[in-house]
């Protein structure tokens, strides 16, 4: 380190040196540069996000693909199927305080749809984030910087997020710190915006036959969720701030989808004449379905746009 704090030179397992004027930590968990070395504490949020495993094992397809991510909630967690030209991923996220991996393991392989291809994998994870993101000259991305149970699969975008805000505030050899603050301050938002978007999914449920399920029904929320859930109960409200990543749709889908309905309407739609608006919706389902009977199958698709080469 330089006498001001800076990285100065990072020594790689082969002895090779290598100094830099900005140094970007991509060591994974273990945030070698950011955590250890800059003393970014982890800020554990298992307290909203109690899931800290996956078993993951792919399996053959069955017949033909549906073209969405499927995930379905299990005793302790929730399983994923994501089905690909060749195989089909399958996963069980779980909390080891409800589950022993050997139960989990077991629940992933009695639900695959198709023979397992590998033996499953485990895997051990801790959501949250570092409690700032940039340092001096060292600025962390992808896993230094944080990880987010994967219900919504938003790892590739907090990273692409993150190389973004860099190249819009990329200092010069001065490190500006006005920049340094309005860079953490964008990402730590952005970061907890997608963790209460996660956290509603789990708080919403209404399940009676899980002890899992039941503590994230009756779990303390972070403020600026319990604020979002309250304006929208009081008033159907669902306000996007800023370019978050989960949209009004997002929200609202969550939200009705688990029984969150608000007192009275938007006041807003007084303003709209009822007979246009009921044409206007009308118009909206035809369009819809006109398109959607107009299209191919996914499988036709495939085929059509991307096949991808044989498995070798």
């Amino acid at each position: 380190m330089k006498e001001d704090g800076h990285v100065a030179v990072i020594t790689l397992e082969s002895g090779e040196m290598i100094d830099g004027d900005l140094f970007i930590d991509c060591t994974g968990f273990r945030s070698l540069l950011l955590g250890e070395a800059m003393g970014a504490e982890y800020l554990d949020w298992s307290n909203y996000l109690p899931c800290n495993r996956a078993v993951a094992v792919p399996s053959e397809n069955i017949g033909e693909p549906i073209p969405y991510t499927r995930s379905t909630a299990q005793q302790a967690g929730w399983q994923w199927r994501i089905p690909l030209q060749h195989r089909t991923g399958n996963g069980h996220v779980f909390s080891d305080a409800f589950i022993s991996e050997d139960e989990a393991t077991a629940t992933l392989l009695t639900n695959l749809e198709g023979k397992p291809l590998a033996d499953p994998r485990m895997l051990q994870f801790t959501t949250g984030r570092r409690s700032f993101f940039w340092k001096k000259n060292c600025v962390a991305l992808g896993l230094s910087a944080g990880f987010m149970e994967p219900l919504e699969s938003t790892a590739i975008h907090l990273i692409q997020v993150g190389i973004a805000w860099l190249l819009a505030l990329l200092p010069d050899k001065r490190f500006n710190q006005l920049e340094i603050d309005e860079y953490n301050r964008i990402i730590s938002t952005i970061y907890e915006q997608t963790r209460d978007f996660i956290i509603l999914h789990y708080k919403a449920n209404e399940r009676e036959d899980s002890a899992f399920w039941k503590q994230c029904r009756d779990m303390d929320v972070p403020e600026s969720l319990q604020r979002r859930m309250d304006l929208f109960r009081a008033s159907g409200r669902c306000l996007i701030q800023g370019d978050e990543l989960f949209s009004t749709n997002s929200w609202l889908a969550v939200l009705l989808g688990q029984n969150i309905w608000p007192e009275t309407y938007n006041n807003t739609a007084e303003s709209m004449d009822e007979s246009a608006l009921q044409e206007m919706l009308a118009g909206m389902q035809s369009r819809v379905n006109q398109a959607a009977s107009a299209l191919p199958s996914h499988q036709e698709f495939i085929n059509r746009c991307c096949p991808a080469l044989p498995p070798t």
